[in-house]
């Protein structure tokens, strides 16, 4: 059986950083070879344990862990930095990265935890079986904390869901949490950065959260501040793998999501992410896919604007496969305003819609209310059979949505303009960790679909489309899969590209069989739509 390779390799780096500031030390710690009575600040003197180095630190000290060894403690650091000089928390050595295990996620344990504190930057640790394994929590009153950092760092296996109403008693899974107990409209926490991250196995990714923040009438408490999730990949989680909530400001770059909800019952739903109470986001060239209400969860949706958000941009995503809608446009359950300035640009959604939010709503899109003032821009629609382009449940005469040269597709009609790969050359490696297939085309073409087929003896259970960027000279993703099977129609946001590759991740047994790797570019013109997503036929 080939096994996925996870995206953020085990394998432990020596970090270079900027020289470090006079007076600033580096201490060492090693749970195989270190010693509590050294001074821990030489690779040959380390200290043993996480709570001896929970001591006082200085802007621009380094904290460095030890690859390969394992902790089953917190390591809570005191003290502050800067953004130019951060206390940085780090490995040294060879082999995988530091692990810090708290071997029962059920017990609230936590791997590295700041109190209203302000300039780190934590780089290469991984975190298993912790209840959270990175929480950062600010008392009322705190002033704006900025810079907080985290790269390179893999959080898994936390499958704790409980309902977490009363949080910050913590009854969930989560791999990195910020809280605020502050109550007021006041920024505690800003200038915060997750890049190239992996979150795996967790009930969730990344949560922002305050105790009003399951207060109706709280709408527009902002705790948060410029969050920025970068090159980031969730997978096999439970429920919203981003759960944000009352930040203003900030960015989703190049971030894949995939495989949610599957073998679950959540007793508030599913969605790959979840935007509640934020203002001022953009969402980039990211993907959301193949989302599960598993065993009886409501919603299903690939995205969700929850309540109260204000001025988010969304271009160049893909939300498809998802048991409910594409996208849910939420308020009135969570909050008491409508969202507003919201656009969606050149983004393809294709919801399968298999279990609606309500009967008879089977749609790519579910609006609350026509108060949610939308513009959906250059964007593509792929609808299942039996289902609507959007479903409002609350209309009003007040219609806030606007379409604009937009196309709308039936699925069924997708891969029908002539297969591009038939003009190109054909390559596979099988011998490789990860086998692949490759189309070469002989002039730079522009895909927007592709078609896959299996063998019928072959069983692929994980797998990504790629394409070949000419001017970063490196193969970006367009597409996660999990099964092919007899025939899978993939659309993807459309990309000029000299060759595309489908990569295969894991099967379930024995080696894979592609018998086609087909490419396509659809022409359909835009169609003009209504303020409900219905076509505007011209009168004859």
């Amino acid at each position: 059986m080939r096994k996925l390779s996870a995206i953020s390799a085990m394998a432990g780096l020596v970090l270079a950083f900027s020289s470090m500031p006079v007076n600033a030390t580096t201490y060492y710690i090693s749970q195989s070879s270190g010693n509590d009575a050294s001074n821990g600040e030489a690779i040959t003197s380390p200290w043993k344990t996480l709570a001896k180095a929970s001591i006082e630190y200085k802007p621009g000290d380094r904290i460095r862990l030890k690859c390969g060894d394992t902790w089953h403690e917190e390591l809570r650091p005191k003290g502050n930095g800067t953004p130019d000089n951060p206390i940085v928390i780090s490995s040294y050595g060879e082999g995988k990265r530091p692990l810090i295990d708290r071997e029962d996620f059920k017990k609230d344990l936590i791997g590295i935890h700041l109190v209203d504190q302000e300039g780190y930057k934590i780089v290469g640790i991984e975190f298993n079986r912790c209840q959270t394994g990175i929480y950062a929590e600010y008392a009322v009153g705190s002033p704006n904390r900025k810079y907080l950092w985290i790269e390179n760092c893999y959080f898994h296996d936390s499958l704790l869901y409980q309902p977490y109403q009363n949080y910050p008693k913590r009854k969930i899974g989560l791999g990195i949490c910020l809280f605020s107990h502050e109550t007021k409209n006041k920024i505690v926490a800003s200038d915060i950065t997750v890049k190239n991250c992996e979150f795996r196995r967790l009930a969730s990714g990344i949560w922002t959260n305050s105790p009003d923040n399951f207060n109706k009438n709280k709408g527009n408490i902002y705790n948060f501040g410029n969050f920025v999730v970068e090159d980031c990949l969730f997978e096999e989680g439970y429920q919203w793998q981003l759960g944000m909530r009352g930040v203003d400001g900030g960015a989703v770059r190049r971030c894949v999501t995939h495989d949610i909800g599957r073998n679950f019952r959540a007793f508030n739903g599913v969605a790959g992410a979840m935007f509640a109470r934020c203002k001022h986001w953009v969402f980039e060239d990211s993907e959301w896919g193949f989302i599960s209400i598993g065993l009886g969860s409501g919603d299903g949706q690939a995205f969700d604007f929850e309540s109260n958000c204000d001025h988010m941009i969304m271009r160049n995503c893909l939300l498809h496969d998802t048991d409910g809608a594409a996208m849910l446009l939420c308020c009135y359950a969570s909050g008491p305003e409508a969202h507003k300035k919201l656009l969606i640009e050149n983004c393809v959604l294709n919801g399968k819609c298999k279990r609606p939010i309500r009967p008879n709503s089977r749609c790519e899109i579910f609006n609350t209310t026509d108060w949610n003032e939308v513009t959906w821009k250059d964007c593509r629609f792929y609808v299942s059979k039996g289902n609507v382009l959007m479903h409002v449940a609350d209309p009003e005469k007040d219609r806030r949505t606007s379409f604009v040269n937009c196309v709308v597709r039936k699925l069924s009609d997708a891969c029908t303009s002539p297969n591009l790969a038939a003009n190109g050359k054909i390559t596979m490696s099988v011998k490789e960790i990860e086998p692949w297939f490759q189309i070469e085309f002989p002039a730079p073409t522009t895909i927007n679909e592709f078609r896959l087929k299996e063998g019928p003896a072959s069983s692929i259970s994980r797998y990504r489309i790629e394409c070949w960027d000419d001017k970063a000279n490196r193969w970006v993703g367009c597409f996660n899969g999990i099964e092919i099977g007899k025939e899978f129609v993939a659309p993807i946001v459309g990309r000029t590209t000299t060759k595309a590759r489908l990569v295969i991740m894991r099967t379930t047994k024995g080696d894979p069989a592609i018998t086609a790797f087909e490419a396509y570019h659809d022409t359909t013109e835009a169609v003009p739509l209504d303020s409900r997503g219905n076509v505007i036929r011209a009168k004859k």
